[in-house]
């Protein structure tokens, strides 16, 4: 009896988790390609292959099957078979995280499990009293595997380690595969952070964000701003000083012009009146 629950126990944590088990981390945007490790090297046909997906326990999705695509999937339009039978998605997005397996046939002894990570990191304005930019890290996974406390660490430009008590961010600490930092003091020029994901030690997969200061873009701004403004001035004084010009020399020209006619006319009547005599 109790062999029989050792054997039990034993096929339990088999199936719980695999030392074969294949664990991958992909930013979102990424193309991902999952090798099928039951696939000989000899094979040259991928009709007997399956691959299925599931991102919880409620269900399993076949979307390979018989080595086509199953065009029903959601992920159709993004999955593809090369000719060893890997499978490939592309421009992966948090929806596509989770569990796939690899299978042959209909048989369960050999399947290759392969577990994609995705890490997300995106920017809000926050709602937080403290006020400032929110950024949330997030490792989108399979939902029965949790991350460890600590797991997700965030960085400066300078590649140290934030903590909560820096100055400039407030960091409200990791819930799950979830992570929050707040920058609370925007510096004059712009801070590039990245949050990390550590497993055992070992970074496992990182994203950067750099954040453009608001104080930089209020000063470019109002350069801008002068340097239209002085532009526009010197057009206009330019175009005055043109016209003003131009009326000068027209002025003068007319001038000029009846200066000559009369002298043409006294001349003319002079040449008359000693012909005349």
């Amino acid at each position: 009896m109790l062999l029989l629950l050792l054997t039990l126990l034993f096929v339990i944590g088999a199936g719980a988790g695999s030392s074969d088990d294949i664990y991958i981390y992909h930013r979102a945007g990424d193309e991902v390609i999952m090798s099928c490790n039951i696939v000989d090297s000899s094979e040259t046909s991928c009709s007997i292959i399956n691959w299925l997906y599931n991102r919880d326990t409620s269900g399993t999705h076949t979307i390979v099957r018989d080595g086509q695509i199953n065009k029903v999937s959601p992920q159709a339009d993004k999955l593809s078979l090369d000719h060893r039978c890997s499978l490939t998605i592309t421009n992966i997005s948090s929806e596509d995280a989770g569990r796939y397996i690899c299978r042959y046939g209909n048989t369960y002894e050999h399947d290759t499990n392969v577990y994609l990570n995705i890490l997300t990191l995106s920017a809000d304005q926050s709602t937080d009293p403290v006020g400032g930019v929110t950024l949330t890290c997030t490792l989108w996974r399979h939902t029965y595997i949790s991350c460890e406390e600590h797991s997700l660490r965030w960085l400066d430009e300078e590649r140290d380690e934030l903590k909560k008590d820096d100055d400039e961010v407030h960091y409200s600490g990791q819930m799950n595969c979830v992570s929050h930092l707040t920058i609370t003091h925007q510096s004059n020029h712009s801070r590039r952070y990245t949050c990390q994901f550590v497993k055992s030690n070992e970074v496992k997969i990182s994203a950067n964000y750099t954040l453009v200061s608001t104080v930089d873009l209020t000063s470019d701004s109002t350069s801008n701003k002068m340097i239209i403004i002085i532009i526009g001035a010197s057009v206009g004084l330019l175009t005055i000083l043109v016209i003003v010009g131009l009326t000068v020399f027209i002025t003068s020209r007319r001038k000029t012009g009846a200066a000559e006619e009369g002298v043409c006319v006294c001349v003319c009547v002079r040449v008359r009146v000693r012909v005349r005599v």
